[in-house]
């Protein structure tokens, strides 16, 4: 019997290699996103800080990331995203390398304001090189996984490293991942300005800042991105004080609400290719878990149940991912990074202002009441959910 030949075609590699660029992109900011909360004691000792400073760090990056998102998105229609994407790794790899001079407060805050900038050309270019490789919403949500998926890796690796680099792991191992995202961006098929782009559905002409469903878009996408990652950065404190939970444990448990979204976003990026009209009621429902989750986490329980609470919210940080990525880019074909860069704007301003507030509440002993208020951020995108969810996506 012959076994018939299976050949791959160029643009099968080729798809095969901006997929890899996209994600070492994204993945660069997730992971930037959480390398410093992943040694938030360690770092508090080294810069001689409180908590709630370590929690600056995060929040001086998500503010010029969150604020850079839509100039990204307008740089990445213009000029295209390998380009922009090389360009920002390298901004973060130049940032890191200050840091790791002198544990002084002041330079991280500046490394991390200028990480931040970087980080957002990253993750744009990275979503608009999934967008125009072909693999369409499955390819977003694997871009989408591995991105949330390397925020979780570096609660474990950063630790892993301070054995060795002590502070200066979450500045080095970040160094080292830009270097790995460049090599990849540059071997990507190049990307120039404009690549993919084509009328607006309905002949929308309006500013992509004046567009009404981006921001019931940009609702979701806040609460189950941003909530997560805001989550994520204190989880493993609070599961060593409030369950009182062994701090290797706390920490491998608190990794899985960013790695299990490896899994959950390209679920969710089949789901919107195969089963589309399902994808309103899945966002409903992970909108429903997430918040029940985030209540679970006030009651103390056994390591199993910390465990099962942090695998269900990743599971509803992630479904929505490509559905709601692919809807923007879809609505706005003529300006697909700029919609992209709209809704995570949103989603870093949540971060912006969460992260340090959840670590005063964590530091103040007011965890419950923190993790109340954050259910109820969860909820509130079911009243302005998005109408395009239901529309058809291209394959």
């Amino acid at each position: 019997m012959q076994v018939p030949e299976v050949k791959l075609s160029r643009h099968s590699f080729g798809t095969i290699r901006d997929i890899a660029a996209a994600c070492l992109l994204g993945g660069m900011a997730g992971w930037s996103l959480t390398a410093v909360g992943a040694i938030a004691s360690g770092m508090a000792d080294a810069y001689e800080v409180d908590l709630v400073m370590v929690g600056i760090f995060t929040t001086a990056f998500a503010a010029t990331y969150a604020l850079c998102q839509i100039p990204a998105g307008a740089l990445v229609d213009r000029i295209g995203s390998r380009g922009v994407g090389a360009a920002g790794l390298t901004v973060i790899a130049v940032a890191c390398l200050l840091a790791a001079v002198e544990p002084w407060a002041g330079l991280a805050v500046a490394a991390r304001l200028l990480a931040g900038a970087g980080a957002s050309l990253c993750y744009v270019a990275g979503a608009d090189l999934a967008r125009t490789s072909g693999a369409g919403p499955v390819g977003q949500g694997v871009f989408g996984g591995v991105s949330a998926a390397a925020g979780g890796v570096a609660l474990i690796a950063v630790p892993w490293a301070a054995e060795a680099l002590a502070w200066r792991s979450a500045w080095i191992t970040s160094v080292v991942f830009a270097a790995l995202g460049l090599l990849a961006c540059l071997a990507a098929v190049s990307s120039p300005g404009g690549r993919g782009t084509r009328p607006a559905p309905g002949g929308i002409r309006r500013s992509v800042l004046e567009d009404p469903e981006l921001y019931r878009l940009a609702a979701v996408h806040t609460v189950t991105f941003g909530g997560g990652i805001v989550l994520s950065n204190w989880a493993a404190l609070i599961l060593q004080r409030s369950w009182d939970i062994e701090r290797t444990w706390a920490y491998a448990t608190a990794s899985l609400v960013l790695l299990t979204t490896v899994i959950s976003r390209p679920l969710g990026g089949f789901l919107a290719r195969a089963r589309q009209e399902r994808i309103r009621t899945a966002t409903v429902l992970s909108l429903v878990v997430g918040a029940l989750a985030t209540l679970g986490l006030t009651r103390p329980g056994p390591l199993p149940l910390a465990v099962c609470w942090t695998l269900l919210l990743g599971l509803a940080s992630g479904i929505p991912f490509a559905a709601v990525f692919a809807s923007a880019q879809r609505r706005r074909s003529d300006r697909p990074a700029s919609a992209v860069g709209l809704m995570n704007a949103h989603a870093n301003a949540l971060i912006f202002v969460g992260t340090p507030a959840l670590g005063a509440a964590v530091d103040g002993g007011h965890t419950s009441a923190a993790l109340i208020v954050a259910a109820a951020l969860w909820l509130l995108p079911l009243f302005v959910l998005p109408t395009s969810l239901g529309d058809r996506f291209n394959r």
